[in-house]
């Protein structure tokens, strides 16, 4: 096949892959949009060198340096000397009630236990919302996970950090026990 002919084979593909991504994104494909939108803009904080970042409602803050992925609904954080991470999400499907939330947020993560060491699991609050909470170590790591329930939404925490982590990487898990809603249901 001569040089022009692959050339316009290859624009009309490309066309085709277009055309194919722009009606998936029309038609309400939501994991596609986020995909392309990648992780919620940056907003300043009142610390400096800090930012906040919102998953859906939930507002959380970690240092700037700290590289985003992700999208609206689900949030990394990773510290740059790969010392810490902050993994942020929602529920793609609202739970009927705080009831069914927490429930599912026990069985979620008792699941994830399986693996980990020293687990510990109980209720909490995070953002002054009802949550089940786990601590457990896994090799050299240790890790919080929280299930926050805004009413029927499940907002889904993880924390991790390497044992005897830096104290500006604790500060993030300092933040964090201080994140807050911004709008949601009321519980």
């Amino acid at each position: 096949m001569s040089r022009p002919a692959l050339a316009r084979r290859g624009a009309r593909s490309l066309a085709l892959a277009a055309a194919v991504l722009a009606a998936l994104t029309a038609s309400g494909c939501a994991s596609v949009r986020r995909a392309l939108e990648g992780p919620p803009s940056p907003e300043p904080t009142a610390r400096e060198g800090w930012v906040a970042y919102r998953v859906a409602d939930l507002r959380v803050e970690a240092p700037a340096a700290w590289r985003a992925s992700g999208d609206s609904r689900a949030l990394t954080l990773d510290e740059p000397g790969e010392k810490g991470r902050l993994v942020v999400s929602v529920a793609e499907t609202p739970f009927e009630d705080v009831k069914a939330c927490l429930a599912a947020a026990e069985a979620s993560l008792e699941k994830g236990a399986a693996g980990l060491e020293r687990v510990r699991r109980f209720p909490s609050k995070l953002a002054g919302r009802p949550a089940v909470a786990q601590e457990a170590d896994q090799g050299a790591w240790h890790g919080w996970a929280w299930a926050v329930c805004d009413g029927g939404i499940q907002y889904r925490i993880f924390f991790t950090a390497v044992s005897t982590a830096p104290a500006e990487v604790m500060e993030v898990h300092k933040a964090l026990l201080g994140a807050r809603l911004v709008g949601g249901a009321t519980s």
